[in-house]
Parts: C-alpha cells; structure tokens; sequence
C-alpha cells in the first residue's frame, strides 16, 4: 500500500461514520413511534370491546353464565310471575259393568271417602245367582262331611277278615272242612272291602274339591253382586254426576267423577338453560292474585320436565303444595316463589 495515500483514507472514513450513526438513530427513532402506534390501537380495541360487553342487552349477557350452573341455580330465589294451579286427582269412575240404574247415592257437592258407594244398579238377577250358588255350595258340603261309605267299607273288612280268619281256623283243626275254593272266595270278598275303603276314601275327596267349588262360585256371583254398586276407590269431591236413575249404563261409561283439591298442583315454566332437575325437591310458595304473601300456599318443586321447548328454550315445571280445605281451586293464577 503506498503511504501517501492513507491520510485520504482516513478523513474518508472520518466523514462516513457520523453519517451512518445519524441514520440508525433516525431508524430507532421511527421503530420507537411505530410502536407506541401499536400499543395505542391495542389499548383503544381493548376499551371498545369493553364498551361492546357493558353495552350488550341482558338476554345476551346471560349467555356468558355457566350453563345449568347447580350451585348459583340452588343460591338463587325464583319467581315466575305466571303460574296456574291444576288437579293432581282428577277421577272419573266408571261403571265396572253394563245394568240399569236404580239409585244415586251422591249429589254434586258431597265429600266421599274411599270405598264409598256412589251409584247402585237392578240386583234382581245377580241376587237370584247368589242364593243358587250359596244353595249348590251347601249340598257340596254336606256331601263331602258324608263318610257312610268309607265307615261301611270299614265294617265290611272287619267283617271278611273275620271270616276268612274262622275259615282258616276251621280247616287247621278239621282239615277239608272248608274247601279251597269257598276261601278263595273269601278272600275275594275280603279284597273287595279293603277296595270299597279306597274307593269311599277317594269319593270323599272328590266332594270336598267339589264344595271348594261351590265356594269359589259363591264368591263370583258376590262378586258380581258387588259389582252392582259403583264405589270410588279415591277420597275427594263429587265434581259430576252423569247418570240417572233408569238409565241403562255401558260397562266403562263414567258415571261420578272424584276431584281432590288438597293437595293441588301448581304449573309453570322456567328457563331451562339455566335450570333443570336441580331444582326438584325445593320449597316453593304460590301467592294467587290478589292475594297478600302471607297467604300462599307451601309445598315443593315435584317435576323438572326435561324436554327444552326448541324456540323459547322453556321447561314445564310442577310444584305440589297443601290446600287446607280446598280454598284455591282449579284454574287460579298467581305467581309462584321457589325459595
């Protein structure tokens, strides 16, 4: 390299340096700003989609809770403004079988206890079949106590073994006395007398399976007596009377029908995104219109259903709650307060 040249060099590379350190510190400069650009956007996208949620109507921000969240559901006080009470015990009785009616023991109104009787019909044919059976049974049993044959085939063994005894002792002491062929015969008779015990024996049992028929007879045509009676087999009150006195009435047809008020169901719906079974077993009040809180009625959540209506997203719910002499009947709206 020739040495004349090198101070040029030098005051070259002099003047080159501070220019390349001006544009790096231009570049940070500019990298600087575009991100504090940066940060700034982030931070006005953050406050507008916070501004987005607070805005957001509140069937939407529902949305964001858990679904079917038991433990915020069981914390939770419901009240569901439309609620309409309906029977749990709604009965018609029917007639258990066709005949034509004689009597109505009930009037609209009444209060009935199980069993009780409710319409009567014609007894006249069925009476006559019970007195018939009741007579056959009574023949049957005295047949089946008559045991003249059986003790008479005894007799008669005692009798022939006697004699077949005699006959054996007459020939050990006189031999040929009685031939062989008359103890033949003996013996035959003998036979026949211990058959004749089998047969009386066998003949008793036939009449006593014959009067444990007779007996099952008597108990159908009581049955079919009975059967002449309507009865209620639920306690509550005569809500309709639908019969009268001379009708002719088709096996199954209504006759009476039976309602209970207390207790008494309570029907409503709920979300059912939001609740479901957890709420079964709940104590519940149902304030009717019009009524002051202190006078509902108290019971429990009975049945969730689980079926999701697919538009309102809405389950039937049932509450079963006490009645004390029937104040509130069927049909009373109110609103319902699950505790």
């Amino acid at each position: 390299m020739n040495d004349k040249t090198a101070p040029y060099r030098c005051v070259h590379l002099s003047g080159l340096v501070p220019a390349m350190a001006v544009r790096a510190v231009r570049s940070i400069g500019m990298l600087a700003g575009v991100a504090a650009l940066v940060a700034m956007s982030l931070a006005a996208g953050q406050a507008q989609a916070q501004d987005n949620v607070e805005n957001l109507p509140p069937a939407i921000k529902k949305v964001a809770v858990p679904k079917n969240d038991s433990s915020a559901a069981a914390a939770e006080t419901l009240v569901i403004d439309k609620a309409q009470t309906s029977l749990i015990k709604n009965a018609f009785i029917a007639a258990p079988m066709s005949g034509v009616i004689s009597d109505v023991e009930v009037v609209e109104g009444d209060l009935v206890s199980a069993g009780a009787p409710l319409v009567r019909m014609q007894v006249d044919l069925a009476e006559k079949e019970l007195v018939a059976a009741k007579a056959a049974l009574d023949a049957a049993r005295l047949e089946s106590d008559n045991d003249v044959n059986l003790r008479f085939a005894k007799r008669t063994l005692e009798v022939r073994a006697h004699e077949m005894q005699q006959s054996q002792l007459a020939n050990d002491t006189y031999a040929g006395v009685v031939s062989q062929m008359d103890l033949e015969e003996i013996r035959l008779k003998v036979d026949q007398a211990a058959l004749a015990i089998e047969q009386a024996e066998h003949d008793l049992m036939i009449a006593a399976a014959a009067a444990i028929e007779k007996e099952a007879a008597v108990a159908i045509a009581q049955t079919k007596l009975d059967r002449h009676t309507v009865r209620t087999s639920v306690a509550g009150m005569v809500a309709e009377i639908a019969v009268e006195p001379g009708e002719w009435a088709e096996a199954g047809k209504p006759t009476v029908r039976i309602i209970s008020l207390d207790p008494i169901r309570v029907e409503c719906f709920v979300d059912g995104r939001r609740h479901g079974r957890e709420l079964e077993g709940r104590g519940v009040r149902f304030v009717p219109i019009g009524a002051a809180d202190d006078a509902s009625l108290r019971g429990r959540v009975t049945f969730v259903s689980s079926e999701l209506h697919p538009v309102t997203g809405q389950v039937r719910l049932w509450a079963t709650v006490a009645n004390p002499g029937g104040k509130i009947g069927s049909g009373a709206t109110g609103k319902l307060i699950i505790d």
